[in-house]
């Protein structure tokens, strides 16, 4: 009798030792425990020309927004935005930052919606300053030429930063348009001059055919001239900007579909606080801060941009 009461005993106080674990475990368990419904993020970002620095600000992105939101946080780069899209209608990618023209076509094929906008401050075209969640194309010619504007390139070699280029080809498009300089269904090459359209692989690709002579001027973002962050202090010293146009959406930070609504709206405060308090890091990987925007809003200039580019002929 007395060896069975002693066993159990020894049950109850062994089970009481298994609860407490648990009880114990439990605690720690949803002290840990993030408010978002993943366990952890996928941003994947455009690359820059500085690869080492833009991999110095990535990290310390990435570890100042897995504070904020309490959960792993990955940065990539891929290398264009078909990879980002496929990644964000797979979930391999939760956010992609992006150009306007990429956003279009993320909210479009349903795969992301916009979640913030860049916010930017510089000369319009009349050369006053400005702020907003915009920015202007530029043209960029050697600094001793003479041109004042598009119109006097007719028959010159020009650059476009690529195909795909907001700024650096469709919004430059646009404004020939807009100014009568190429109707609609008309062809690039019928105003420059057959052979003298010149597509790189991106902005400095593009001003490097001028500095080489073999372009009269380049169609780049205005920040490509007036930061950094793509060209050397050498190279913008014999550059000077012929006209600008625009505006161009700024590039935006688009979050998947499938996410939901609550994990948005706290990436997005996350976002917000780390761009106040990190303002260097800011400028390094996005030119300028952050701002919420109306997607419908943010994206109906460059949407028209498109559709009216998308009738001519090279």
């Amino acid at each position: 009798m007395t060896i069975k009461l002693i066993r159990n005993i020894l049950v109850l106080f062994l089970l009481q030792s298994c609860s407490d674990s648990i009880n114990e475990g439990d605690r720690n368990s949803n002290d840990n425990i993030s408010p978002l419904s993943v366990s952890s993020i996928n941003i994947a970002l455009k690359p820059n020309k500085n690869i080492q620095a833009q991999r110095e600000d990535e990290n310390t992105l990435g570890e100042a927004l897995s504070k904020k939101i309490g959960i792993p946080v990955k940065i990539s780069t891929p290398t264009n935005k078909s990879i980002i899209e496929a990644g964000l209608a797979n979930k391999t990618i939760d956010i992609g930052y992006v150009s306007s023209s990429d956003a279009i076509s993320f909210e479009d094929n349903e795969v992301a919606d916009v979640l913030l906008a860049g916010l930017h401050s510089s000369t319009n075209p009349q050369g006053k300053p400005y702020t907003g969640a915009y920015y202007y194309s530029v043209w960029l010619c050697l600094k001793e030429r003479d041109y004042q504007n598009i119109s006097e390139l007719k028959g010159k070699a020009i650059a476009f930063s690529s195909r795909t280029s907001t700024s650096g080809y469709l919004v430059p498009c646009w404004d020939l348009m807009k100014k009568g300089l190429i109707q609609e269904g008309g062809s690039i090459e019928k105003f420059f001059g057959k052979g003298n359209v010149y597509y790189g692989s991106g902005y400095v690709s593009a001003v490097e055919q001028v500095l080489t002579g073999k372009a009269e001027a380049a169609a780049v973002s205005y920040y490509v001239f007036e930061k950094d962050k793509h060209l050397t202090v050498e190279q913008r010293s014999k550059l000077k900007v012929i006209q600008r146009q625009g505006p161009v959406a700024s590039h935006t930070f688009c979050v998947r579909r499938s996410l939901p609504s609550k994990d948005r709206q706290l990436i997005h405060d996350a976002l917000i606080d780390i761009v106040e308090e990190e303002p260097q890091l800011s400028q390094g990987l996005f030119g300028g801060t952050l701002i919420g925007v109306n997607s419908a809003e943010h994206l109906q200039a460059p949407r028209e941009a498109k559709s009216q580019v998308s009738t001519l002929k090279e």
